[in-house]
């Protein structure tokens, strides 16, 4: 609520999830490009979830994300945040089969 002067703003917010299935090439898991059209939208908020379980590390990064060359390795049992900005998109990729991993996005 410290982000917004008016309680009523927050009616404007959004929030979304998903379960998705990480493969061995790069996998998207959140954007602010609207499929339809192309264009950006608004920046928001995005957590992606490795739940304990999984047995795999979940490599983050853009488009071209490997298990070997990433922005942020997001152990089993870990979550990591970050804001995506207008045309943004956040992939993720494991070195082996599939992982499932939890994805909240606010704002959107």
């Amino acid at each position: 609520l410290a982000r917004h002067d008016k309680p009523e703003a927050l009616s404007t917010l959004a929030v979304e999830h998903a379960r998705v299935t990480v493969g061995a090439t790069a996998t998207l898991l959140s954007t602010t490009v609207v499929q339809d059209t192309g264009l950006p939208v608004v920046r928001h908020t995005t957590s992606v979830q490795n739940p304990t379980g999984s047995g795999k590390t979940v490599y983050l990064g853009g488009a071209g994300v490997t298990s070997t060359d990433y922005g942020f390795a997001l152990a089993e049992g870990s979550d990591w945040t970050t804001d995506l900005q207008p045309g943004e998109a956040l992939y993720g990729v494991v070195a082996s089969a599939t992982a499932t991993v939890n994805v909240l996005r606010v704002g959107v």
